[in-house]
């Protein structure tokens, strides 16, 4: 009761196997130069990955670095020249002007004589 599919990979494991059939595996030493060989070349590799990337970034990072442009939006002489800030919130409130040093409440003192100190 095997599947097509059983079947199949049956077919290709046999094939596979006579094709290997007579091959020599190669000692330890030659598997264990030529895995060197790969992780030198893999090292060989990063290494390359790495330089490129950091050459990029500091050519990316020196484009970037140069002096902030001026902002055409504020000016430097309404910076230097004022110090008057309105919060957002005083649009609420209703519009009134008191000078604290013109208009300053009188607090006028009884001269009268009422049997006791003046208040």
């Amino acid at each position: 009761m095997m599947s097509e599919l059983d079947e199949a990979l049956r077919e290709q494991l046999l094939h596979a196997w006579r094709q290997n059939a007579g091959r020599q595996v190669p000692s330890f030493d030659q598997s264990w130069q030529a895995a060197a060989k790969r992780h030198a070349a893999g090292r060989r590799n990063y290494r390359r990955f790495a330089a490129v990337a950091a050459i990029t970034a500091a050519i990316v990072i020196t484009m970037n670095v140069q002096l902030p442009a001026e902002d055409p939006f504020i000016e430097v002489a309404d910076l230097l020249e004022t110090t008057y800030w309105v919060a957002p919130s005083d649009v609420l409130l209703p519009h009134r002007e008191f000078d604290i040093y013109q208009d300053m409440p009188v607090i006028f003192e009884s001269t009268k004589p009422a049997g006791g100190t003046l208040l």
